[in-house]
């Protein structure tokens, strides 16, 4: 399915939406990993500690954060598949990056487990046939589909990969 057919309309996480093309969520989740497999990890490793400014997160934390979002994200959309109707709890995202105890591991082991997770979650979204995407939940504060969880997760790629060519390359 396509984004134009995200009900109701995902408001705040439309920041990411917006930013995947106009293609189907199976073709938007290939193309994702397609472009992890892409990046030039050892070029990226020289600079996996550095923080653009005082107080910013490390490249490193940046894929940490991509990859404990996405995990978050896809608990999402599977609570809402499975018709479990509580409103999962929110993601206090600069307390997760404080304690990923990251400073021992490689960019290319972070990286990697990007990797594995968006395949788990490719083959998750894969599972769900259409009416199952249109299921929708409480995210936040906001009712989201399925197909909106999907799409938002990609987007949120997409702007954490442009921040990085913006400011740390």
């Amino acid at each position: 399915m396509k984004k134009d057919a995200i009900y109701p309309a995902a408001q705040y996480y439309d920041r990411y939406i917006n930013l995947v093309p106009d293609v189907d969520l199976q073709t938007a989740l290939d193309q994702s990993l397609e472009t992890l497999h892409a990046l030039d990890t050892p070029q990226l490793e020289l600079r996996g500690n550095y923080a653009y400014a005082p107080g910013k997160w490390t490249l490193k934390n940046v894929f940490q954060h991509i990859t404990d979002t996405e995990r978050v994200f896809a608990y999402r959309a599977m609570m809402y598949a499975r018709n479990d109707k509580q409103i999962p709890p929110s993601m206090d995202q600069d307390e997760y990056a404080a304690n990923t105890l990251i400073d021992n591991r490689s960019l290319e082991d972070v990286i990697a487990e990007l990797k594995a997770v968006r395949s788990a979650t490719i083959a998750m979204f894969r599972s769900f046939p259409d009416e199952v995407l249109l299921k929708t939940g409480i995210c936040w504060k906001y009712e989201m589909s399925v197909l909106a969880m999907g799409f938002t997760a990609m987007g949120h790629q997409i702007h954490h990969l442009n921040i990085i060519r913006e400011k740390y390359l």
